[in-house]
């Protein structure tokens, strides 16, 4: 798939390499591997490796999705927010380059040393990132995707085969990850937990409800909502256990340096008018306190935060930072890259449990949607009075009896900003306005989509040149909506 000669296979050995260098140097040096005893020290190369990774793809990823979904916009007309076609190449090499072939063999070495920690760590870590491809691209390799690169034609698993593996990899880390012994552990290594074993069974729970809440349509209610109900109750509950990697001053945050063009007058992207007419009371009628630790207005006379007017390139009044010391949150030094948090785990619940309801409010889904609010809220740090300033006000404390799916998701698409997973979930509710309100087709809109909203990406050109009978076979147009969403 990647490659089709020795000479390139030499190339990505070599890439290898020095991507495990790099990423150890990301942690500073020797971890908890002792020196003494005959293990093979790669198992604490391979950890940070496949983690920072996985949070560069996920950074990639939403560059894309969070401009299909208006939560930024591009700076000139008919820009991606337009809904341009898109590989979302930097996902796709990471993926088959530097994620599955080193946990694969993260997992063999776990294996052949009796640490099942470190291969449920490593199936986490495949698991998150097949759920992240199969929602850009729907059918993936993935069975015949990391053959010691003798096969160079990967056959391309459907989406459905996609998703049970990723429920059979969470099954088996939660197994592996709650052995009592495993004569090498995580430690230093691990640049999102340290070593936290406890928090890594977390957060493959939390993941399984959220693959399991993307599959629910085709398992059925009665299936489904129980199982992830069950599965969030033994996950993520706190800010502090969220599925994150946190930058360093060595290792700044790449959303950081998009914000640093601004600098430079360099500007290629602002936040989306959807987004900020959530956030600057348009929509809801209250003004969201975190659209100030967001955003920076650029424009002082203007009563309100304004984002790009899909399509245009015109029309915002905001941007990443203020060229000296203001950064918006997600955009500063050492902001986390967030791929799973304990705000989405509550708004999962809050939809679970209003749907589990017929559609109909209930305190438990209430509650929960409230708790979602007031989780991303104190992760950003809006006071104390604010949060409570805001979850009380008529516009969002709506009574449990009067609560929407539209109140939940759109409440969890403030707080998934920046994150792929808010194009899933508009997705899964075919764009409707009627539960983002104010949401609508982009100005220049792309022609080939016809009318209709895009649904996935196109598969990259080194893969269609290099697997071209697999890809073409798998090939979709961008409005044909995928497996899980029909």
């Amino acid at each position: 798939m990647i490659m089709k000669n020795k000479f390139l296979q030499k190339i990505i050995w070599l890439a290898l390499i020095l991507t495990v260098t790099n990423c150890e140097s990301y942690i500073g040096g020797d971890t908890n591997i002792d020196p003494n005893k005959t293990n093979d020290a790669s198992l604490n190369t391979l950890t940070p490796t496949i983690l920072f990774f996985s949070a560069n793809s996920t950074q990639s990823a939403a560059s894309i999705s969070s401009s299909y979904i208006q939560q930024i916009g591009s700076l000139v007309a008919s820009g991606t927010d337009s809904h341009l076609r898109s590989t979302f190449d930097g996902v796709w090499v990471n993926l088959y380059l530097n994620i599955i072939p080193n946990a694969n063999t993260m997992i063999k070495k776990a294996n052949s040393n009796n640490s099942p920690h470190y291969s449920g760590l490593a199936k986490v870590v495949i698991a998150y990132n097949l759920g992240l491809a199969t929602t850009i691209w729907e059918n993936i390799p993935y069975k015949s995707s990391d053959n010691q690169l003798t096969d160079f034609a990967p056959k391309y698993d459907t989406q459905e085969e996609v998703y049970k593996d990723i429920q059979r990899l969470l099954n088996e880390a939660i197994t592996e990850l709650s052995a009592t012994e495993s004569l090498f552990k995580p430690g230093t290594d691990d640049i999102v937990y340290r070593g936290n074993i406890s928090l890594w069974l977390k957060t493959a729970q939390t993941l399984k409800a959220r693959y399991l809440l993307h599959t629910a349509k085709k398992t059925g209610a009665a299936a489904a909502y129980p199982a992830i109900l069950d599965a969030l109750s033994k996950g993520i509950k706190l800010n502090t256990e969220d599925f994150q990697l946190v930058y360093t001053d060595r290792n700044f945050s790449p959303w950081h340096s998009i914000a640093l063009a601004n600098n430079t007058g360099n500007l290629s992207t602002t936040f989306g008018g959807q987004f900020m007419n959530l956030m600057n009371g348009t929509v809801q009628e209250v003004v969201d306190p975190r659209v100030s630790l967001l955003a920076f207005k650029n424009v002082a006379a203007d009563p309100l935060f304004k984002g790009t007017n899909p399509g245009t390139g015109a029309g915002a009044t905001t941007v990443y930072n203020d060229r000296t010391n203001f950064f918006g949150w997600n955009f500063s030094l050492l902001a986390p890259l967030q791929m799973i948090t304990n705000a989405e785990a509550k708004f999962i619940e809050a939809e679970v449990r209003l749907l589990q309801n017929g559609g109909k409010g209930n305190p438990d889904a209430y509650n929960a949607y409230l708790d979602g609010i007031r989780a991303n809220m104190t992760k950003i740090g809006v006071s104390a009075a604010n949060i409570t300033a805001f979850t009380s006000n008529p516009k969002i404390a709506v009574g449990a009896e009067n609560l929407t799916i539209s109140q939940i998701i759109s409440e969890k698409y403030k707080a998934l900003f920046l994150n792929p997973e808010a194009w899933t979930d508009l997705r899964r509710y075919d764009y409707s306005n009627t539960i983002l309100p104010g949401l609508s087709l982009p100005a220049n809109h792309n022609p080939d989509l016809k009318g209709k909203w895009i649904q996935r990406a196109a598969y990259p050109t080194s893969e269609t040149s290099r697997n071209s009978a697999n890809a073409t076979q798998n090939f979709r147009d961008l409005d044909v909506k995928m497996w899980i969403f029909n």
